[in-house]
């Protein structure tokens, strides 16, 4: 019985609340060269808000599968070596190439989502480390009231 609460108690500090900021994480992972439909997330926080409450900045950890792409069914033909990428942000070299392998391999990712309400965007951004994260929460955090989810990325907090 001890353990059904447990495992309760879990699943509630990893779900995520927010059905479209969850399926924003999702889309952007599967961008990024992951299988999004099937990432785990947790510790889905408030991190800071700006007031009245239009921006929102949120923490989360993932682990997510790899994507491989088999080079035979690509839909231009190219391998994946030769093609350009137009995001902003291209993906991490160890995604370029397929694994040979057959093993599945699966990334721990550190990310952040900034909402803001008035204009309906969502920014996602998933790093593989989490300094990188810390070092962006320190710019979109500024001037904004850090929550409790989010002074543990604060770069300038004491201890």
């Amino acid at each position: 019985m001890w353990s059904w609460f447990q495992n309760v108690g879990r699943r509630w500090a990893d779900w995520c609340g927010d059905h479209e900021m969850e399926n924003a994480i999702r889309r952007h992972l599967s961008s990024e060269g992951y299988y999004g439909g099937t990432a785990k997330l947790r510790g889905v926080k408030l991190a800071a808000v700006q007031r009245p409450g239009w921006l929102q900045i949120f923490r989360f950890d993932a682990t997510a599968r790899v994507a491989i792409e088999d080079e035979d069914e690509q839909s231009d033909g190219r391998r994946p070596a030769d093609r350009v990428s137009t995001r902003r942000s291209a993906r991490p070299e160890s995604l370029a190439s397929p694994h040979r392998s057959g093993a599945a391999v699966y990334h721990d990712l550190y990310g952040l989502v900034r909402e803001d309400q008035r204009s309906g965007r969502v920014d996602v951004r998933v790093f593989r480390s989490g300094d990188e994260r810390r070092e962006l929460f320190g710019r979109w955090g500024e001037g904004l009231l850090q929550l409790r989810g989010g002074q543990a990325l604060s770069a300038n907090r004491s201890g």
